[in-house]
């Protein structure tokens, strides 16, 4: 689900919400036996927020020096996986000497932060 708010007091202000909720899926050894498929991965679940500003392109501001050039300025802060939730995405299979199978899962990664400046010229 994504939701993004528009703030009617702030126009040039948002904050994007996306949420993701993944029910367990079946998976099994590499034998491309897809019926041989009986275990279930964890529940999958994520939380991602971001906070975005525009400094230029709004029908206030002014377009002296550099700005002129500038059609429209963004600045975006952002945080996935803000829960820091340990989500599997998948699973390495090893085989020991005696041809046993074992799962490990391949976990994704934590909680991260992203700052970006958008321009658009």
């Amino acid at each position: 689900m994504f939701f993004q708010d528009e703030m009617p007091r702030w126009p040039t202000f948002k904050v994007p919400l996306n949420l993701v909720f993944g029910t367990g899926l079946p998976f099994g050894p590499p034998n491309f036996n897809r019926y041989a498929d009986t275990l279930r991965t964890q529940i999958y679940r994520r939380v991602d927020i971001g906070f975005s500003k525009q400094f230029l392109g709004a029908k206030d501001q002014s377009t002296r020096g550099w700005r002129k050039r500038i059609d429209k300025l963004w600045l975006t802060a952002e945080v996935f996986n803000l829960l820091n939730i340990n989500n599997t995405i998948s699973h390495t299979w090893v085989t020991d000497v005696t041809g046993r199978q074992y799962s490990i899962p391949d976990y994704l990664t934590p909680r991260r932060y992203n700052l970006k400046l958008i321009a658009w010229f």
